[in-house]
This record gives C-alpha cells, structure tokens and sequence, in this order.
C-alpha cells in the first residue's frame, strides 16, 4: 500500500461506512445481458452501453439469437457505444459460446472468451455471482491510488496489490465504494475541500496542499 496499514483500513472503514450497502452502475440483473453490457461499455460510459445493450436484445433478445446474427447487423446495433465493428465481432463470438456452454464461472475461463478482460470478468463474479475480485477500471484505480490503498495507475498490478493488501470479503464492495467515490467525490479533479476523508487522505490539499 501507499499509506500506512492503519491509514488506508481506516479510509476503507469510513468510505465503507458512508456509502449505500447496494451499489449498482448498470441496471441489467441478467447474467448474460449483463455479460455483454459490460463489454460494450469499453472506451465508453455505463449510460451508452446501456442504450447499444438495450437496442441490441430489442431485435436479439438471447444468446443464440445473438450468436447466429451476421456482425453488420450487431454492429449497426451497438454503433453508438464506439468501437463497434470491434465489439461486434467479440459479443456474436461470446454469445455462440454461451449458447452453447453457458457462462463460465470462473475469472480465467472468462478472460479465455474474446473481448473479455479482467475488468469484465470481475465484473461479471463480483456483480452477477457475488464471489470476490477487483474490478480494476478508471475510476477505481485513479481513486485507490489517491487514497493510498496501491501505488500505481496500472489496472492489473492495482488489482493485484488491492487483493495483496484487502481481505477477499472486501475486493467486491471495496470496488463499488472507490468507484463511486471516484465518480462523484474524487472525480479527475478532485473536490477535497467537500470530501469527508480530506483530514486523513494522503493526497488530500488539507495534508500538502496536493491532489
């Protein structure tokens, strides 16, 4: 961790405390539409890739209708999520292989299936099947490293020291919480003149005078 031990525990227990028990980004409870919602928010926000996810199932409403679509069709879909005649190709291919197999259930058969990284895929266990990871994204690393619970703005060795650092009971609601923290509070730049952490963050102007 950047911070002391004590420090980045009692900015967790605080953040924990002060934010809602139920936090949710995307609206979608299905497991397989929320599957590739996530993946269209890639390079996007949550509110366009719900728009591409909800224009897409109106005319493919499953898997199988989605697998056996031809891509220009998904691509003309989901064109306003950005990036579509990539996405489009990954969601027809991810959607034959859950027709076919399911969902995996694990992180590493996940990131195994095309487009899906370890964002996505924790997504996926954090949100759907309520098991532990990091959900490593913009926010939640910008914000973690502000905080001092890692040290770096890379997503994969954030995540890793987050769990290095963090009990597994924690990774879940701990990437809700300093998400939703980074979106409203310590935003790109950050308001720690509002912030309730702003006498004990390590990058706050009431510590020395920075962001």
């Amino acid at each position: 961790m950047k911070s002391g031990v004590n420090t980045a525990q009692m900015i967790w227990r605080m953040l924990d405390e002060r934010y809602p028990e139920r936090i949710s980004f995307l609206d979608e409870t299905d497991g397989y539409r929320f599957l590739i919602t996530v993946m269209l928010s890639a390079s996007t926000t949550d509110s366009q890739a719900e728009k591409a996810a909800c224009r897409l199932f109106s005319v493919f409403p499953d898997a199988a209708s989605v697998g056996n679509a031809d891509e220009a069709s998904i691509e003309a879909l989901i064109r306003t999520a950005g990036l579509s005649r990539q996405k489009a190709g990954r969601i027809k291919a991810v959607s034959s292989y859950v027709a076919a197999y399911g969902i995996p259930s694990d992180a590493a058969s996940l990131m195994a299936l095309p487009g899906i990284g370890e964002k996505t895929a924790a997504c996926y266990l954090v949100n759907i099947l309520g098991e532990p990871a990091v959900i490593a994204d913009t926010h939640f690393v910008r914000t973690a490293r502000r905080l001092g619970f890692t040290d770096t703005s890379d997503r994969a060795r954030a995540a890793a020291e987050i769990r290095e650092g963090f009990p597994p009971d924690q990774w879940g609601r701990m990437s809700m919480v300093v998400n939703l923290h980074g979106r409203t509070v310590c935003r790109v730049r950050p308001d720690c003149a509002a912030c309730f952490l702003s006498a004990i963050c390590p990058s706050s102007e009431a510590v020395h005078g920075g962001s």
